[in-house]
């Protein structure tokens, strides 16, 4: 090979680096740019899991910062409609440990309290997917919340909703 084609073959490989070389960097701004898409796209959050940013993990699992206050409702059902749009539930009931409806926000959950409550007092916490079981005390007794979280409650999750049961108890039983 002489020192023309030597030229051609360099300036070959080097093209092809070079387009390669383009190529990855296109594509990882596409992953880039799709990511913070879901981080603006209230319909797909980002998982503490996919975020490389412990920070923002910590305020995606975090319970919201909005208080309720029960004295500024006008029934049971309203503060706990306030509640389950706090923490995105689908549905909050609350019922004595022995399965009697205290309030919820679906009309006719006599049976699911009735239900979840024997559970509760059997000790299972998850009988099935999208049911989460909360035990509250309240005046030495203990009050069951059957909350239908779209997914699992994280543990300050779980305490800080724990709490607005109790102050709603407190104002409203």
């Amino acid at each position: 090979m002489d020192s023309t084609g030597i030229t051609q073959f360099i300036l070959i490989l080097l093209t092809i680096i070079t387009v390669a070389g383009f190529t990855g960097i296109t594509y990882y701004l596409a992953e880039i740019s799709r990511a913070l898409n879901r981080q603006s796209s209230p319909e797909a959050p980002i998982t503490p899991e996919e975020s490389p940013d412990p920070d923002y993990a910590e305020l995606i699992s975090a319970p919201p910062a909005t208080p309720i206050e029960p004295a500024k409702m006008g029934s049971l059902g309203e503060t706990l409609g306030a509640i389950s749009e706090k923490y995105s539930l689908a549905s909050l009931t609350l019922a004595t440990a022995d399965g009697l409806l205290i309030g919820s926000t679906k009309p006719g959950n006599e049976d699911e309290a009735a239900r979840y409550s024997h559970l509760y007092s059997q000790g299972k916490l998850h009988d099935e997917e999208g049911v989460e079981l909360l035990g509250v005390s309240y005046r030495g007794e203990t009050v069951v919340g059957i909350a239908h979280p779209p997914e699992q409650l994280s543990s300050e999750q779980t305490n800080a909703l724990e709490q607005d049961i109790r102050e709603t108890l407190q104002h409203w039983v």
